[in-house]
């Protein structure tokens, strides 16, 4: 008989202890790259579906020749324009991002859900509870840690309604306070607060021709993630479940969720309570972008926040966008012409 010889193979526990370290460095090292791979592909999704929403609304305005309320919640009476949010003698309250479902191939909303959405009732009114509990992923950026329901429902006598949220919304104006232009160095877009609308204004429709800037140089939608709940420099300060004052944030049907580029007071501390910059004296530390989810344009991608323009065409806003171009940008007729930020 032959025999077989085995080699027996062994090493020390130094050896193996180096084996795990090296082991260990390739994996820190691949790591980050593996989570930078990650969010490059939650904001190609998030500017993908950015551009959906703004080529939804240039399909609405083929079909009717103006642009869609950016919000609908306490227009002016006898607004004829408005006729079919009419809630009796007043108006019914919603988001454009409802008046857009059959533009995006949810039209199954307005006439399945429970008895289909009705703009005659408000929001979160009968059957259309039904509807705006349903979760629309069009309108949910993948890189907001929050999940998309309101739940519990912080208002009395609705807390089997959980409704669904979004984090894009419609930026209707820039800042309308003439002492912050002044402050800027920019003539308010007068005679009247017109000039400092947006494409998207609230109660009041909008034709192509009042965008005497250019659709390609005005602000039609952008990224403010996570309202339902409070943000302010990369931190959450607040649940959504904080009590009536509070109120349901954030649904995507709600009528007061809008951008108003307003910008807010700094510096701004992470999970802190900001303000709006309303005065002059605010204007020297305004922060324009990724300081406050609350009315202001909020992302949760590093140092940008993505944004939709009035030709559909979109791009990321840098962090540290001048509080001047903002203004340029979310104003529709203010005749200045655009700094390269």
């Amino acid at each position: 008989m032959s025999r077989v010889r085995y080699l027996r193979c062994a090493c020390t526990l130094v050896e193996l202890l180096v084996v795990i370290a090296i082991i260990g460095v390739l994996v820190a090292l691949l790591l980050p790259a593996v989570q930078a791979a990650r969010e490059a592909a939650r904001r190609m999704s998030c500017t993908n579906k950015l551009r959906q929403i703004g080529l939804a609304v240039h399909n609405f305005e083929n079909s009717y020749g103006y642009l869609p309320p950016g919000i609908v919640n306490n227009p002016p009476a006898n607004s004829p324009d408005l006729a079919e949010y009419t809630r009796g003698s007043s108006y019914a309250q919603h988001s454009f991002l409802s008046v857009m479902l059959p533009y995006i191939e949810q039209a199954n909303l307005l006439v399945s859900a429970g008895g289909g959405y009705n703009f005659h009732l408000n929001w979160d009114e009968g059957t259309n509870q039904v509807a705006s509990a349903v979760r629309l992923p069009l309108y949910e950026c993948p890189s907001v840690p929050s999940k998309h329901i309101v739940s519990p429902n912080p208002v009395s006598g609705q807390s089997n309604f959980f409704p669904a949220t979004s984090d894009y919304w419609p930026i209707s104006r820039a800042n309308n306070n003439v002492a912050v232009w002044s402050a800027l160095g920019l003539a308010f877009p007068g005679p009247n607060a017109d000039g400092v609308n947006g494409c998207l204004t609230a109660n009041a429709r909008t034709r192509p021709a009042e965008i005497t800037d250019g659709l390609s140089n005005t602000l039609l939608a952008g990224e403010s993630g996570a309202r339902h709940e409070g943000w302010s420099a990369g931190k959450k300060y607040g649940d959504s479940n904080q009590g009536t004052s509070w109120g349901v944030r954030g649904a995507w049907a709600q009528g007061t969720n809008n951008i108003v580029c307003a910008g807010t007071v700094g510096p701004v501390g992470p999970g802190s309570s900001p303000t709006k910059v309303s005065t002059a004296a605010h204007v020297p530390t305004a922060v324009s972008i990724n300081a406050w989810n609350q009315g202001e344009l909020y992302a949760f991608h590093p140092s940008v926040c993505i944004v939709v323009f009035g030709d559909a065409s979109t791009r990321p806003l840098k962090a540290s966008i001048a509080f001047a171009t903002l203004q340029k940008l979310a104003a529709r007729a203010d005749g200045n012409s655009v700094d390269p930020d």
